[in-house]
């Protein structure tokens, strides 16, 4: 064996599995911070690690196998959030309750209920006039105050405050299934 190089070289070699064992916890912290579901963790690290032992033809230039696996993981984490974007998850049932808050639902009956309400306040909602919906929309929907509603729509604020006032008169009266329109 030639002077200067070890007894044995897969020990020092940056693709060995001594390289493994020390930088794949932090590999994973590193993912699980930066990935919207932590879970996928372990399987970018495979990802790294397979992409790292692909360049050990390229070992001699690798002195720092931390960084160099951490470079990788920058890009591997990178396209992993471009394909999330790409393609976000329409629904996932496991993270809903926690994350928005939700109560988890026994039945789909209360979820048809709901859908039920949400088209008759919807319907509710299109049988008032014009100003009294522009009226609750900015100060109910929008969180506006009656003299900020009353910029952005052009009324004066006791306008506005009379719209709403009589716009909630009618949106109960129309859940109610008691508001009749007036003809124009």
């Amino acid at each position: 064996m030639s002077p200067g190089r070890p007894e044995h070289p897969n020990e020092t070699a940056p693709f060995s599995p001594a390289v493994y064992d020390r930088y794949a916890a932090a590999l994973n912290r590193y993912f699980a911070r930066r990935l919207r579901r932590p879970e996928d963790a372990d399987d970018l690290v495979q990802e790294v690690f397979e992409l790292f032992v692909k360049r050990k033809d390229r070992a001699e230039v690798i002195r720092n196998p931390l960084a160099y696996l951490f470079r990788i993981a920058f890009h591997v984490v990178g396209t992993a959030l471009a394909d999330d974007r790409r393609n976000p998850v329409i629904f996932d049932s496991r993270q809903l309750p926690d994350e928005l808050g939700f109560d988890a639902r026994a039945s789909s009956s209360e979820d048809a209920e709901e859908l039920v309400a949400q088209e008759n306040v919807r319907a509710a909602l299109e049988q008032l006039p014009a100003h009294y919906l522009t009226a609750l929309m900015l100060v109910e929907g929008q969180g506006m105050s009656y003299k900020e509603a009353a910029k952005a729509s052009g009324f004066t604020p006791n306008t506005i405050a009379t719209y709403v006032m009589h716009g909630r008169a009618a949106l109960k009266l129309a859940l109610d299934g008691r508001w009749k329109r007036k003809p124009k």
